[in-house]
Order: C-alpha cells, then sequence, then structure tokens
C-alpha cells in the first residue's frame, strides 16, 4: 500500500509496509492487545470494524473536501479550473482506499502510486518541478481516535 494508517498491537512490525504514518495511540494498542488475549472472534470483528470506519472516513473527507483533523482540504489548481472536488475527479483515489487485517491489527490505506505525495506533499513530476500541497485525508485525530475506542469497548463489554 502505497500510503498506510496502520493501528496494530505490536509497532515492531510497522516497518513491514511501506510508507507507513506513525500514528498509533496507546489506548487503542492496549485495547486490541485485551481484545487479541480474551476472544479470538471478538479481536477479528472489532479489527473489521474499525478498518470499515477508517475507509468511510478517508471517504467521507474526499466527499466533504476536508483533512483528517476536520481542517479544509486546499484546493488544487485543477479543482478550481474545473470547478470540482480536489483528489475525487474520476474516483480513482476515492475507490483505492481498503484496509487489510494484519498481525496485531489492522492496516488502512491505498494501493495508488500518487497516494502517499498527496497524503504527505513534496515535489514531484519531471524533474520534481511541480509542489503538491499536503492533504491527508487518512489519519487518527481526536474524534477518530475516540471512535476507535468506541468500537473496541464495545467488543470488550460483547465479552462479558
Amino acid at each position: 500500500m502505497a500510503a498506510v494508517l496502520r493501528l496494530a498491537q505490536d509497532a515492531r512490525h510497522m516497518s513491514e509496509l511501506p510508507a507507513v504514518l506513525n500514528e498509533d495511540p496507546w489506548a487503542i494498542r492496549l485495547h486490541l492487545a485485551r481484545l487479541a488475549i480474551a476472544d479470538a472472534k471478538g479481536y477479528v470483528r472489532a479489527r473489521e470494524n474499525i478498518g470499515e470506519y477508517m475507509v468511510g472516513e478517508v471517504q467521507d473527507n474526499l466527499d466533504g473536501q476536508r483533512l483528517y483533523d476536520g481542517s479544509a482540504m486546499p484546493q488544487s489548481k485543477a479543482a478550481i479550473a474545473r470547478k470540482g472536488k480536489t483528489l475525487i475527479d474520476k474516483h480513482h483515489l476515492y475507490d483505492s482506499y481498503v484496509f487489510q487485517l494484519v498481525p496485531g491489527g489492522v492496516a488502512v490505506g491505498s494501493n495508488m502510486v500518487y497516494a502517499l505525495i498527496h497524503h504527505a506533499g513534496g515535489q514531484t513530476g519531471r524533474g520534481h518541478k511541480t509542489k503538491i500541497v499536503a492533504r491527508p485525508v487518512l489519519g487518527v485525530a481526536a474524534a477518530q481516535e475516540k471512535r476507535i475506542g468506541d468500537i473496541l469497548l464495545a467488543e470488550i463489554e460483547a465479552m462479558q
């Protein structure tokens, strides 16, 4: 995956995936570890629910033209010229975000080669003459952390 957010109980495996975003709240990792020990089916279900939620968040962010932290997405010159939306013209990037269960967590990201440059920003194109402004639509801010925590707590409560 070109741009990946990994939520895992074991951060040592983060180097397995390219371009990993190091947003891994400790509380989420702790709840994942508890679920893994106590209830294997609940553990899988919770990770799937988190993955589906995060993919939905990315798509909502693209639709609403906002970044993962809720701030407005900087508009591209191309989107302004066509009176459209940034990063969503043909839906290729939008449709490319998926989740995958990985040992100890869930990986969410895109396999599009240009996903990372749009996420992190930087120079690209021939001779690196084009500057792309960072537009991170995937990430964990307070709102996402709370929702992920709610998903994990619901699974823990269902075990009792």
